[in-house]
């Protein structure tokens, strides 16, 4: 190629010339890239939240947020890697104060990676200006990591894309209209790069994060008005217009999103005014389509692993609009769940939250778990119980101190330093489910703890016999042995012979029982006819019946009055006996 100055067409031509067309094409294309017609890098779209990244060691649970700055209602997806197989991943917030309550949950699967999301708290405590840690721990306290989240008053809560819905269906990219005139024109001025600049096109509209359709009426009839992308669904808009293409009264609105929830029970609430449905996979969870001033409506949802789409449809009517969804992880647990503290007086969030077939801890001087102390430590557990009628014996065993609560009241208080000990008390319960509450103090040394119960051995406290039958000995009158009583004096035997001793036959002074008690004349004593033939004349005593010492059955009964019963009856002598 010449190296001398020639004249501006000259040149264009001699470089033409020397050049193949392929080295020409390529010197134009490089060309368009310098001249900014191509984009030299990749630029996130508007709306498309960025990622913060924890940096920790190789081979370290990692977690990492979208978006990382926000308020109140914003959806924060989490993602995490390097998690044990198989382990519970809790979410919450952490601030000098302590730890939140937990967010949301997610197991890590086999490549140790989890997926979940929460809406930021509406809270105060966690909405002041500044920096906050998204904490992510495993159950069992033994893993965790940290990411930040910003939030302050230049925060955009209701950030959205303002575009109507017709200009989603342009194209993503525009193409260029000259790239065809590729020749060079022999003229001075170069116009090819004007040419080159592609046709501004309408952004299209991009939904990250809540699409929002909104009518102009307050029945959702007809197509949409328009279209944005909401960031939250968290809306006070006093007597105001929710938009400036609405008016301040009759219009509605629909919010709809997919996502992906870790199974679990999840508790959605509702602040609304005037109306509202929600559903979630089509179904209809809640339906308050009516007017009426602000109320707040919740519902709990069991959800599987995976995604699920979430519509919440609204309309306001007059005077006040106000609209605000949020959700929370309601977690269950199929035992007892445990809340455990840094400190002794059960104060600020727990440290550590785990599901407990049963409380049944001996530490010994060692530590419930790797992040809590092995001394200066507390505990609470929960749980509902369904009983039978009955009266029921609780036990509560401790060192150093526990108390029981049942329906919140306090049955059971052992709330001070002390040894092993156990304490029980009984309590009947008209039966129906109960809520049960344990908690628990380790000062120092040995810790253990225990709570059980079993229904109340019955009472034993039967009337004995003496005390239902009826006379004792004194108040029934025993026959006595006196000879001197008469047969009819002699009681007889009663009907109840179980209760009254009967007199036994030794016991009653009868002629024929006790011949030997009764002074009767033997024959041999009383005088005979024939032992004075000759002074008394009277019969033989053949002739007089004698009467036998054991009476038989024909004999008659003894007289009701008289004297002593004889054997042999008196021979008087006439009065003119004599010698």
């Amino acid at each position: 190629m010449k190296t001398e100055y020639l004249a501006s067409g000259t040149a264009r031509r001699l470089v033409v010339q020397h050049f193949s067309p392929i080295r020409l094409g390529l010197l134009v294309l490089i060309g368009l890239v310098f001249s900014g017609c191509t984009p030299t890098g990749y630029t996130p779209p508007v709306g498309v939240p960025t990622r913060a990244v924890a940096e920790v060691a190789s081979g370290e649970p990692a977690i990492s947020i979208a978006p990382t700055s926000g308020s109140a209602g914003v959806y924060v997806q989490v993602t995490g890697e390097n998690w044990p197989e198989g382990s519970l991943v809790l979410i919450a917030l952490r601030d000098e104060r302590g730890r939140s309550g937990i967010l949301a949950a997610s197991t890590a699967d086999t490549a140790g990676t989890i997926s979940t999301g929460f809406l930021y708290p509406i809270s105060p405590r966690w909405l002041a200006a500044g920096t906050h840690i998204v904490l992510a721990y495993t159950s069992d306290g033994r893993h965790e990591a940290t990411a930040l989240f910003q939030t302050g008053e230049d925060v955009e809560v209701t950030a959205t894309v303002a575009t109507d819905t017709t200009a989603a269906q342009q194209a993503d990219t525009a193409t260029p209209t000259s790239t065809a005139t590729l020749t060079a024109i022999p003229t001075s001025t170069p116009s090819a790069t004007a040419t080159m600049t592609p046709v501004p096109t309408p952004t299209p509209l991009i939904i990250t994060d809540w699409r929002g359709d909104y009518w102009n009426n307050p029945n959702q009839s007809g197509p949409a008005l328009f279209t944005r992308n909401d960031l939250v669904i968290f809306f006070d808009w006093g007597e105001g217009a929710a938009d400036n293409r609405l008016g301040v009264d009759h219009f509605s609105a629909r919010w709809t999103r997919t996502l992906n929830f870790d199974a679990g029970i999840y508790r959605f609430n509702i602040e609304v005014d005037d109306g509202f449905r929600l559903y979630i996979d089509n179904a209809l969870v809640l339906d308050e389509w009516e007017e009426g001033a602000a109320r707040i409506y919740t519902v709990d949802v069991p959800l599987s692993t995976g995604f699920h789409t979430i519509q919440v449809d609204y309309f306001e009517r007059t005077g006040v609009a106000l609209m605000r969804f949020w959700w929370e992880r309601n977690e269950s647990f199929s035992g007892w769940k445990g809340e455990y503290f840094g400190n002794r007086e059960l104060q600020g969030n727990p440290v550590l939250v785990r599901d407990e077939p049963q409380i049944d801890f001996n530490w010994g001087e060692g530590r419930p778990a790797a992040n809590l102390p092995a001394d200066h430590f507390s505990a609470r557990w929960q749980r509902r119980v369904s009983f039978e009628p009955g009266t029921y014996r609780f036990f509560l065993r401790m060192d150093d101190g526990a108390r029981v609560y049942l329906d919140s009241q306090l049955i059971l208080d052992e709330w001070r330093d002390g040894a092993d000990r156990t304490v029980n008390v009984d309590v009947t319960l008209p039966g129906g489910e109960r809520a049960l509450q344990v908690e628990f103090f380790e000062s120092s040394g040995v810790a253990r703890v225990g709570f059980w119960w079993q229904l109340a051995p019955t009472s034993t406290a039967t009337p004995t016999p003496t005390v239902e039958l009826a006379p004792t000995a004194t108040e029934t009158p025993v026959p006595t042995n006196t000879p001197e009583t008469a047969p009819a004096e002699t009681p007889t035997p009663t009907e109840t012979p179980t209760e009254t001793p009967v007199p036994v036959p030794t016991e009653t002074p009868t002629p024929t029982e006790t011949p030997t008690e009764t002074p009767v004349p033997v024959p041999t004593e009383t005088p005979t006819p024939t032992e004075t033939p000759t002074e008394t004349p009277v019969p033989v005593p053949t002739e007089t019946p004698t009467p036998t010492n054991t009476p038989d059955e024909d004999s008659p009964p003894p007289p009701d009055e008289g004297g002593e019963p004889t054997a042999t009856p008196t021979v008087q002598p006439p009065d003119n006996q004599s010698g």
